[in-house]
């Protein structure tokens, strides 16, 4: 009796090491995803270093400076807001711009200007930009593989491609509005821009940050 009386003890002992150790397990884990969590949050709060109107004033005044913008034109500029419906934040940037355009965003160059978006993770972009006659695509907060794909159809199909993730560039997109100290600055990936079919002026290369 005393035999099985100390087995069993010695079991508990055994399970309860195991019920510590497990829980140790899970504390660290629990801490270790809180601390992706928080650092996953801190790095998608730092993509946008600048506010969606100001950049899209910005980017739409930098058009301006595209030679070839008014003969891709087919009697208006679209403009298709690539995000992703699953990513809140890609969601919430959409959303505001296209409440930001209901502000007298009406035209560029006395060309109408019209808004849509495209859903990433539902619809073939290609196929809206060959239907609808997309003319620039604004790349919102996604994950790097999606904006890769983005860029690799707006080559193929000569659409340019804006964005307010600084980071974009090196993805291939090419305008961004980042920051230089506490200013706006435009970045222009010059290669992926006549990749693109753009054709920037001196005066706002000039003006931008320009990657070769």
């Amino acid at each position: 009796m005393a035999l099985t009386t100390w087995a069993g003890s010695r079991n508990h002992e055994g399970l309860l090491r195991k019920m510590r150790n497990s829980k140790t397990i899970m504390r660290v884990f629990g801490l270790t995803a809180l601390l992706v969590i928080l650092w996953t949050t801190a790095l998608c709060a730092q993509k946008m270093v600048v506010p969606v109107k100001l950049q899209l004033a910005i980017l739409l005044k930098a058009l301006t400076y595209d030679r070839h913008l008014k003969e891709k034109a087919d009697g208006e500029i679209l403009v298709a807001i690539c995000y992703h419906q699953e990513q809140k934040q890609s969601v919430e940037v959409k959303d505001e711009l296209l409440e930001a355009t209901k502000a007298s965003l009406d035209s560029i160059e006395n060309i109408p200007l019209r808004f849509t978006s495209v859903d990433m993770q539902k619809d073939d972009l290609a196929a809206v930009i060959t239907r609808q006659g997309v003319d620039i695509l604004y790349v919102t907060p996604l994950s790097s593989a999606v904006a890769e794909s983005i860029t690799a159809v707006s080559r193929e199909k000569k659409t340019t491609t804006v964005t307010g993730v600084p980071d974009y560039i090196k993805s291939g997109v090419a305008v961004a509005i980042g920051i230089k100290g506490d200013k706006p600055q435009i970045i222009i990936n010059l290669p992926a821009a006549k990749a693109e079919g753009a054709d920037f002026s001196s005066e706002l290369l000039k003006l931008a940050k320009v990657i070769q």
